[in-house]
């Protein structure tokens, strides 16, 4: 069992949400656990490109039942805990090409 006074206020308000913490810290699944995220500790030397397209470093962790499922920039992580996907649900890697058919 996992001691409550151990955890920082986004995972005891998870752990509230969700009802119990009988598996926290032993499987996490961002479509049946409570999602949430964490700011990534600093460090010195580059990060990480963020994987959303917006090309910032990565900053923080997508975390659902104790357990780190992704990691991207703030805005990102943000979108991921709100719908579950990182990237916007309109981008395409062709956003700077005319289309064959509209010529």
């Amino acid at each position: 069992m996992v001691d409550l006074n151990k955890l920082s206020p986004k995972e005891l308000q998870a752990a509230m949400q969700q009802g119990h913490t009988v598996e926290w810290g032993r499987m996490g699944s961002s479509a049946t656990n409570v999602r949430y995220s964490i700011a990534l500790p600093k460090r010195r030397g580059r990060r990480r490109k963020c994987h959303c397209g917006c090309d910032q470093p990565v900053t923080h962790a997508g975390m659902a039942n104790g357990m780190a499922l992704t990691n991207a920039c703030e805005l990102g992580i943000a979108r991921w805990v709100r719908t579950g996907r990182s990237k916007p649900s309109g981008l395409t890697n062709n956003l700077s090409r005319p289309s064959a058919a509209g010529e």
